[in-house]
């Protein structure tokens, strides 16, 4: 059992942001509603499509799990009445679309909460933000990556260029924002506060998985310097091994670790402490880590039991394959009815007394239109054939 059990959330979104939102509630038991457009459905099922047997896309099918889908044509007043009816037993509605849209057709905070005055409605519909003057500009995660000055806090500062990070990070944590938002908001109804909007925007996230660097330059003028292979200490930085792979140490506490650091390296202590003091440090750790391959110095730390921080600049396919990940259910096995049996992404967090799960792969197009009408919006079956062919639903 979920902890969201018997909430029902509906969601009208596109791309990766706020259809994130959607699944992780999903994952979390929630009875998830997604509803397409009966011509141009989620544009993001042509991302990356033909990499997946049945030409199933990667993006599309990362933050569509565990969902019911149906089409409804939004534009025709026929379709509002039903996605009205649908929302009037929601708990939460979802979208991604502008202001100017939602109110065109009718499925605007204040035309919902009228059929429904517990909803919590979450807006990602504006990348920029909900206010201001750039309030209405499109956006997408790596244009924030570079309004927000995280290009320029990302690589290495001798490249003198901004960099991005790829996989849409910004997508994801503004996501897991918005359902941070609305799981309190859904906490507040059950305290009587009754229904509300919350919003929450690529920009803002990406300024907030900023935060010690957006306070850094605003409380002192001045930001954090870019991080270098060096970054002002040994123990900050990452070295090449003998198999050119990498290793990195990440110990702020130098005094602390210094000793045991190059005890574990096999230095002299006296030769690495009078490099420490002449600036050659660096030049000294680079030639001994060097010497061996990066499997020999893990296993080596691990024998000995180093405390210091450290580890692997893993690739993808080697952060996905630790052990740990498997542990944590960070990564799961899932039997794919299309795909076959796989791995794929699993649960950011864990509960002792509920479960997290995927239930349903992503949903076909319009899958679940007929049995959604009929159970949730007062259709009868005879009505179905009537409400396809004046294209309402598809």
């Amino acid at each position: 059992m979920g902890v969201l059990d018997g909430i029902r959330v509906v969601e009208w979104a596109s791309w990766l942001s706020v259809p994130s939102t959607a699944s992780m509630l999903g994952d979390l038991g929630a009875d998830v509603v997604k509803i397409e457009d009966p011509v141009r459905g989620d544009p993001s099922r042509g991302m990356q499509s033909g990499e997946l047997p049945g030409a199933r896309g990667v993006a599309y099918e990362t933050v569509n799990r565990n969902k019911r889908g149906i089409t409804l044509n939004l534009g025709d007043p026929e379709g509002q009445r039903l996605l009205h009816r649908l929302v009037s037993q929601a708990d939460v509605f979802l979208t991604s679309y502008s202001r100017r849209l939602t109110r065109a057709v009718a499925a605007d905070f204040d035309t919902l909460h009228q059929h429904n005055d517990q909803l919590i409605y979450g807006y990602g519909g504006s990348g920029w933000g909900p206010r201001g003057p750039e309030s209405d500009r499109r956006a997408y995660d790596v244009l924030m990556q570079g309004v927000s000055g995280m290009m320029w806090s990302t690589g290495d500062a001798r490249s003198g260029l901004p960099e991005t990070v790829a996989g849409g990070p910004v997508d994801m944590a503004c996501g897991m924002s918005l359902g941070y938002a609305v799981l309190s908001a859904l906490f507040a109804r059950e305290r009587g506060a009754g229904g509300q909007e919350v919003t929450s925007s690529l920009l803002g996230i990406a300024l907030h998985l900023q935060a010690l660097n957006v306070n850094t330059t605003l409380w002192t003028g001045k930001a954090i310097d870019r991080f270098t292979d060096t970054f002002g200490s040994p123990m900050l930085a990452y070295y090449q091994c003998a198999d050119s792979q990498w290793i990195i140490f990440c110990e702020p506490q130098l005094d602390r670790h210094w000793s045991e650091f190059c005890t574990a390296l096999g230095l002299d202590r006296k030769e690495a402490d009078a490099a420490l003091a002449g600036g050659s440090v660096r030049e000294m750790l680079e030639e001994r880590i060097a010497d061996e391959t990066r499997r020999y110095w893990l296993e080596h730390f691990a024998a000995l039991e180093c405390k210091f921080a450290h580890g692997p600049v893993n690739t993808m396919e080697e952060a996905t394959a630790m052990l740990q990940t498997r542990a944590n259910d960070y990564v799961v096995d899932f039997d794919h009815p299309t795909v076959g049996p796989t791995r794929t992404l699993g649960f950011p967090f864990s509960f002792s007394a509920a479960d997290c799960s995927i239930r349903r792969p992503a949903c076909e197009f319009g899958e679940h239109t007929e049995e959604i009408l009929l159970e949730s919006c007062d259709v009868a079956w005879e009505d179905l054939a009537g409400l396809r062919e004046r294209g309402v639903i598809g």
